[in-house]
């Protein structure tokens, strides 16, 4: 039946003479195709024993995208983009799902026009996006992007949002949206939800800029698992379960950037997180400064990046049990040296990561060292 209804459609289609058009040859909508080539190789040091390096692996953190536009009605321009994410074998936190899959980054039905900008479906939260860029770059998204208590969204799927246009130097963005990352799979869970804010104001070469989220995240419980020895079939190494929780979810941020005379730049901000279940509430504040200076084509990029240590107030479940990123006190400092050069973006990283360990609080350093070549089209 399936079948026979598609065939007959296809021969309606034939015979009121509309026929597939090619994109971008005979179709009126405009469609763009953009991305990013991405390759680096990174040698850093493994968890178990951290002054013994693990060797270098090679990240590939190349997409693409595909962006078609139409005008709808007068000053109502519908758009949609699909766009990949990294191509490499890494589970984001998306339910299994490879990131380098079409749709795992901005993928969305939007309308603008000179009133601002509507988008519906996969896109970067309005506070996320001030976390992203300036303040994470270069390699301190490990302390201020997923570190420490992390209880910021980042890029979600279930969402509506809205960007206004510049009124003078003020612009401001806000949307609502649903976990889709709380049970696995991108489905999302019935009251877990979010809403969020940002706004910017420049002027002359200075940009101030804030945002706020709060929202309630469900994280489902796991259960027992246990890796049987053959040699021991008797004793077999086990994992306990871990309960789910229903956390209400506030973060904030606030921060400026600057174009300084001579080359110089300069960015920092102030962020702080909190997650509260009624029976235990953790609170804990990060900032992130970044300086850079460019001569010419010649640019260099230091970064400083710390997680205070959080605030325990309640009951004294560990964070470990709690299933938290790092409650412990980290920093990250890292440096940049860079090229730009037709386009293309060479450039060589050193970072040192300290953290401790949530299960045996011993605190150490990481050494992460990173050469690559980026290129945009």
């Amino acid at each position: 039946m399936f079948k026979k209804t598609l065939l007959g459609a296809a021969i309606a289609l034939v015979a009121t003479g509309v026929t597939a058009k090619e994109v971008g040859i005979n179709s009126d909508f405009n469609v763009d195709v953009y991305g990013v080539a991405a390759i680096s190789v990174v040698n850093y040091n493994t968890t178990d024993n951290r002054d013994a390096s693990s060797g270098y692996v090679v990240e590939n953190e190349s997409r693409i995208g595909f962006r078609a536009h139409k005008e709808m009605f007068e000053n109502v321009l519908i758009t949609m983009q699909i766009e990949s994410g990294y191509v490499d074998s890494t589970d984001w936190g998306h339910g299994g799902v490879s990131g380098g899959v079409l749709g795992f980054r901005d993928t969305f039905v939007g309308a603008s026009g000179d009133w601002g900008n509507v988008r519906v479906g996969r896109v970067l939260t309005p506070l996320y996006e001030i976390v992203d860029w300036p303040f994470s770059n270069p390699g301190l998204g490990s302390v201020f992007d997923w570190g420490g208590i992390n209880s910021h969204y980042d890029r979600q799927s279930n969402q509506v949002r809205y960007d206004s246009p510049k009124f003078g130097g003020f612009s401001f963005a806000a949307s609502v949206g649903r976990d889709d990352n709380a049970n696995g799979g991108g489905a999302a869970t019935r009251d877990s939800n979010f809403v969020g804010a940002s706004a910017k104001y420049s002027f002359e070469k200075i940009t101030f800029m804030g945002g706020v989220e709060s929202g309630t995240r469900i994280t489902a419980a796991t259960a027992e698992s246990c890796a049987f020895d053959p040699d021991a079939p008797a004793t077999p190494d086990c994992t306990a379960a871990v309960a789910g929780f229903e956390d209400d979810t506030f973060a904030y941020i606030v921060g400026f950037e600057a174009s300084l005379p001579a080359g110089f730049g300069l960015a920092a901000a102030y962020k702080g997180e909190e997650l509260d279940n009624g029976s235990r509430q953790y609170t804990q504040d990060s900032f992130s400064v970044v300086g850079q200076y460019w001569n010419g084509p010649i640019g260099l990029k230091i970064g400083y990046s710390a997680n205070l240590e959080a605030d325990l107030s309640g009951t004294t479940t560990s964070a470990s049990a709690m299933n938290l990123n790092q409650t412990e006190a980290s920093d990250t400092i890292s440096a940049q040296l860079m090229a730009s050069h037709n386009g293309f973006v060479p450039y060589l990283r050193v970072a040192a990561r300290t953290s401790t360990d949530k299960d045996s609080g011993v605190e150490d350093t990481d050494i992460v060292t990173r050469i690559g070549l980026e290129y945009g089209f």
